[in-house]
């Protein structure tokens, strides 16, 4: 008779317990969604009452971003330092800026075919070294967009478009004196995709950088009005170098913006910084 009690009661007590649904464990690399394998947890929130951002970032870290990053970066060297150096460019002749501009996006083809590759796609990958070999011979040193010319278009792909497609999450938002706007997934995939400068000596690698952040920079001065006359300059870069980044990871869910035509060519040249 007390068998009998025992086992009913026992029945009773697992049928009495109600059915859970599993979840799958989200991306290991997002503070707000941490590989977990429990109900409770993972309906817990982990943006921790911060504003969860486009590619899942927080800016957890946004009075310092503000006030170190974004005072350091535009409110001093930009102002003071390359944004007049890049207007000082921009008076160079065209062909003089199109041949410096050439010359670090044929080296950014090296980037593209082992990045290519990494997402199983050899067409690409093939099409990108193919344009480095041309265009390092018959474009002398990257110098002439020879590839474009011949109907080889530019497969451009950054590691951190390949992290965020394998399901690595922005992470935290950072705003980097001298670098600029990244995220904790942009910092590691950008000096990883830096790789061909390593073959250069210290002096002449820094050198590269300053000639092509000015190269850069100046190809934003039409830009310049879209953030200096915003309400919120600060919130205005991060929201729409986030959903640039998504939008690369995710192209249905990029950002359109069809007030203004320039926005695409402003958000991929922000990319390169």
């Amino acid at each position: 008779m007390k068998k009998k009690t025992i086992f009913a009661l026992v029945s009773y007590l697992l049928l009495s317990v109600p059915s859970t649904e599993c979840y799958a464990a989200h991306s290991s690399l997002s503070p707000m969604s941490p590989r977990q394998k429990t109900v409770v947890v993972t309906k817990k929130d982990y943006s921790y009452g911060l504003t969860v951002l486009p590619g899942n970032s927080i800016d957890g870290l946004e009075y310092i971003n503000r006030n170190l990053g974004w005072r350091t970066n535009y409110e001093i060297l930009d102002r003071y330092i390359l944004r007049p150096v890049a207007h000082g460019y921009d008076k160079l002749p065209e062909g003089a800026k199109n041949s410096v501009h050439n010359f670090f996006s044929n080296i950014s083809d090296l980037n593209n075919t082992v990045n290519n590759a990494l997402l199983a796609h050899p067409k690409d990958s093939c099409i990108s070294i193919s344009r480095f070999c041309i265009n390092s011979t018959i474009g002398l040193l990257g110098l002439f967009d020879v590839a474009t010319k011949m109907g080889i278009e530019q497969k451009a792909m950054s590691l951190n478009t390949v992290a965020g497609k394998a399901g690595v999450d922005q992470g935290e938002y950072l705003m980097v004196p001298v670098l600029g706007p990244t995220t904790e997934r942009g910092l590691v995939t950008n000096t990883a995709d830096s790789w061909p400068y390593m073959f250069l000596n210290p002096y002449a690698a820094a050198a590269a950088f300053a000639v092509q952040a000015v190269d850069t920079r100046a190809s934003l001065i039409p830009q310049e009005e879209m953030v200096d006359k915003a309400v919120d300059p600060y919130a205005q870069m991060r929201q729409i170098y986030l959903m640039h980044q998504e939008g690369k990871v995710n192209p249905e869910a990029s950002m359109e913006n069809k007030a203004d035509e320039n926005v695409d060519e402003y958000l991929e040249e922000i990319d390169s910084l």
